[in-house]
């Protein structure tokens, strides 16, 4: 008869403790990795919905409004037809969001919005520049 070789079961309950050990060490560095993903898919998904309501705007020469709903945590772009939201990460909190009005022509007023990071633990200031209504972010 042969003897055929397995893991032992205190073998696998030293394997499996391992495996735990390493992932609740692992697990919070995953959670705060996908936090800071979460805040650039934003910030992506900003800069595409603005893009879009900037050519909405001179296309069809409608104003569009962005602002914050606390409700729903979400960026809303409203104009007279459509409403397209962007979700806000919950690593994010928004500072007092006051509206942003964009002219028919695409023109944005300059001004500044305040978001704090949680994930990165520091603040993001939306400033809107003069020239063709575009934005930048800076991290503070």
């Amino acid at each position: 008869m042969t003897k055929q070789t397995a893991f032992t079961t205190l073998e696998m309950v030293i394997v499996l403790g391992l495996v735990a050990i390493i992932m609740l060490l692992a697990g919070p560095q995953l959670g705060h990795s996908q936090q800071c993903i979460a805040e650039q898919q934003f910030w992506q998904s900003f800069r595409q919905e603005w893009h879009w309501a900037q050519i909405q705007a001179q296309l069809t020469r409608e104003p569009t409004t962005i602002e914050y709903v606390r409700a729903e945590n979400a960026m809303i772009f409203r104009t007279y037809r459509h409403r397209r939201s962007v979700t806000v990460p919950n690593s994010l909190q928004v500072g007092n969001f006051l509206p942003i009005e964009m002219k028919p022509d695409g023109y944005v007023c300059p001004g500044s919005r305040w978001f704090y990071s949680q994930a990165q633990h520091c603040k993001y200031r939306l400033v809107i520049q003069m020239a063709r209504g575009e934005f930048d972010v800076k991290k503070e």
